[in-house]
């Protein structure tokens, strides 16, 4: 048997003082808070004893709930009355009020009440024989649960998982597959007994039974069976009871008790009749219908049938139908359009993110651009001053070099004048002249590369540093003719500034490429020093 997971918090017995209380502080209540909470507790007692009074105390529960204003009430409220619904078989209503819970638990983050709601649903498709759709719904609750206890969250009204794995042993048991209905019952029959819960004990040791019968194991389904209707006349629970009868009548049935079968089977319509549940009713007198055929009273075995025809056309026919599957399209659609507005909204802030940061883009560019562009302008006046600048050292030191050529080609042809001239002096005048001639060569060499060097150095700072830095085994003459070549002065102009012969400086020249690593004879000495 399917059970509900209701958020019931206390299991009440039909006690006629505690139902005139209720019904005292029902009539002298002012609030509609308090008017839920004692309407909701009567409907949960006549559950047990009057499905209708049950279904009454359920709606005005509903009402005031509403009142309240209060969402959590209520969808606890909506469950309530679908719960009346579903116990007197009029299985579209109470579809109707499952999904509106649902709605309100999903779009209010209920996430017990989503619970309870998913297994409601998955109820419903059970009886339907919808059994994918059943699973569905109860795996989907299950994963509720799951979730909470693993983030330790507790979840509102949810006081009985128990029922759940119940009702998913229920949907595999109808499938045949027996060994996982049974795993999934005996999780259920455990957390029962663990919390002394004769309600879930009873279901789901009928439940048992009577997939031990199917198993043709009937030993073991009585004592299931037994254990049952024991758990439920501990609670006094009526509409258990009359399902206990009908388990325990199959019972009998499946083992040709023909007799024993007809008192149980006649005591759940009794109950039933006085629960006026339809399910109940329809069952039991399907019983009685095939009891009497194996018996051969077909007269009786009529009277049965119309009877069950009756319930059964009650209970449920084509139009049912389609009105469930309409509120299930109904709920569906209205769930889609609802996300898809939500998706719509998400995508309207995603654009006006966008847009707002392609303006915001647009603009730090711009900004970045007339930066930029303002950057490059002083760049470049700074680059062109730097260049002029540049290109009147280099015309000074142009200038300066020219300048020394002269002065050592002046000094050159006054010594060489003093050389012609001293041939002719007498030899005590010789050698002051010589000594003269000495002073005019070292003052040339000196004087002509340390000026030299000085304004070269403020001119091409940095290629000092690079050649020394690239090349430390280059000696100071090695370094002073690199920096002669890198004017691209030839051979002639270097040898009137260092007063050195040409063949020399062209040995020179060779010791230089050798040291700077250039084997290769294209590679031309003076661009290769220009890009130190």
């Amino acid at each position: 048997m399917i059970v509900l997971l209701i958020t019931v918090h206390h299991a009440y017995t039909q006690d006629p003082i505690k139902i005139d209380s209720l019904k005292i502080c029902l009539e002298s209540s002012k609030e509609d808070t308090s008017k839920y909470k004692i309407c909701r507790e009567l409907s949960e007692i006549y559950t047990k004893t009057d499905l209708m009074k049950s279904l009454q105390y359920a709606r005005q529960a509903l009402e005031h709930a509403k009142k309240s204003q209060q969402k959590v009430l209520e969808t606890r409220a909506q469950i309530l009355v679908g719960n009346s619904f579903l116990f007197l078989g009029i299985w579209d209503n109470a579809m109707g009020n499952y999904l509106s819970a649902l709605k309100l638990a999903q779009d209010n983050d209920f996430v017990g009440e989503e619970l309870v709601s998913l297994t409601s649903l998955g109820i419903i498709q059970d009886r339907l024989d919808n059994f994918d759709q059943s699973l569905e719904y109860y795996f989907k609750a299950l994963d509720i649960y799951n979730r909470s206890i693993a983030d330790k969250k507790s979840l509102n009204g949810v006081k009985k998982i128990q029922a759940l794995y119940n009702n998913i042993g229920n949907i595999y048991s109808s499938k045949k597959e027996y060994e996982t209905a049974i795993e999934y019952y005996l999780k259920g029959l455990d957390l029962s007994e663990k919390a002394l819960d004769n309600q879930n004990i009873g279901n789901i040791c009928n439940n048992l039974g009577k997939l031990e019968i199917e198993r043709k194991n009937f030993e073991k389904a009585f004592q299931y069976l037994n254990k049952a209707l024991e758990a439920r006349q501990k609670e006094n629970n009526k509409s258990g009871i009359a399902k206990s009868y009908l388990f325990i009548g199959n019972y009998y049935q499946a083992i040709n008790q023909l007799d024993s079968s007809q008192i149980y089977a006649e005591r759940a319509l009794q109950t039933g009749l006085e629960m006026q549940e339809q399910l109940t009713i329809e069952n039991a007198n399907n019983m009685l219908f095939e009891i009497f055929m194996q018996k051969g009273d077909y007269k009786k075995a009529l009277e049965y049938h119309i009877q069950f025809k009756n319930a059964s056309d009650s209970l449920i026919n084509k139009g049912k139908i389609e009105e469930m599957t309409r509120l299930q399209m109904q709920f569906e659609y209205a769930k889609s359009e609802q996300e898809r507005e939500e998706s719509r909204e998400k995508m309207r802030y995603a654009y006006i993110i966008i847009l707002s940061g392609l303006i915001l883009l647009i603009i730090i560019f711009g900004l970045l651009f007339f930066l930029g562009r303002s950057r490059n302008k002083r760049i470049k006046l700074q680059k062109e001053k730097l260049e002029e600048d540049m290109m009147i050292k280099n015309k000074e030191l142009t200038t300066n070099v020219i300048y020394l050529m002269q002065k050592n080609e002046l000094i050159d042809n006054i010594t060489s004048r003093l050389l012609n001239l001293k041939e002719k002096l007498k030899p005590e005048n010789k050698e002051p002249v010589q000594k003269i001639i000495y002073d005019l060569q070292a003052l040339t060499n000196n004087d002509a590369w340390n000026e030299f060097e000085i304004r070269f150095q403020n001119v091409h700072e940095q290629f000092y540093k690079n050649l020394q830095q690239k090349f430390p085994d280059l000696s100071p003459s090695e370094i002073k003719l690199a920096a002669f070549l890198r004017l691209n002065m030839s051979s002639k102009e270097i040898a009137s500034i260092t007063g050195q012969s040409i063949n020399s400086l062209e040995t020179a020249r060779y010791r230089l490429r050798k040291k700077l690593g250039i084997t290769n004879q294209e590679v031309n000495l003076v661009n290769f020093l220009l890009n130190i």
